[in-house]
């Protein structure tokens, strides 16, 4: 399985551990702040979180992915409407999905038995397909975003 890393943050902009050295935004709920003098507005946070769903959907259709499964639901925020524990997310819904977990409103994985689309902490993406996907990497990259390859996801289950 080929997984990718798929951010806003510039890996140029790592140190020799993978930490991230710039002052950005990490969450929905930094609107209105600012980070290295640039105020967070909703519009570039939206242009963002777009770019965002638009890859992930990208990278699942080039692989021929129609479905995932949401796994180990957690709502702590008692959030009004997550998906359930096990029920198949379609890839006309997964925008909805990814919006609420990049606003941390629920954490869930999406796993399926050829992909996963994983979201983590810091805004985060992990997208496991099971052959390269160059269209997508483009789609991606178009939109502001970084792609790279990885070993595993840090949410798969044999990553401990």
């Amino acid at each position: 399985m080929q997984h990718y890393r798929v951010t806003k943050y510039d890996p140029a902009r790592r140190d020799l551990t993978g930490a991230y050295l710039s002052d950005d935004w990490t969450a929905h709920s930094d609107i209105g702040q600012s980070f290295a003098g640039v105020a967070l507005t909703e519009e570039r946070y939206l242009a963002a979180e777009n770019a965002y769903l638009e890859s992930a959907v990208a990278f699942l259709k080039e692989a021929g992915v129609r479905e995932l499964a949401v796994v180990g639901l957690e709502n702590a925020g008692e959030h009004p409407n997550p998906p359930r524990d096990g029920a198949a997310v379609s890839i006309e819904r997964l925008p909805e999905v990814l919006r609420s977990l990049l606003r941390e409103e629920y954490w869930c994985k999406l796993e399926g038995q050829s992909a996963f689309v994983h979201v983590g902490w810091d805004y985060y993406m992990y997208i496991g397909v099971l052959a390269p996907c160059p269209v997508a990497e483009s789609v991606a990259q178009s939109r502001g975003l970084f792609v790279e390859q990885i070993i595993r996801s840090p949410y798969a289950e044999d990553a401990a």
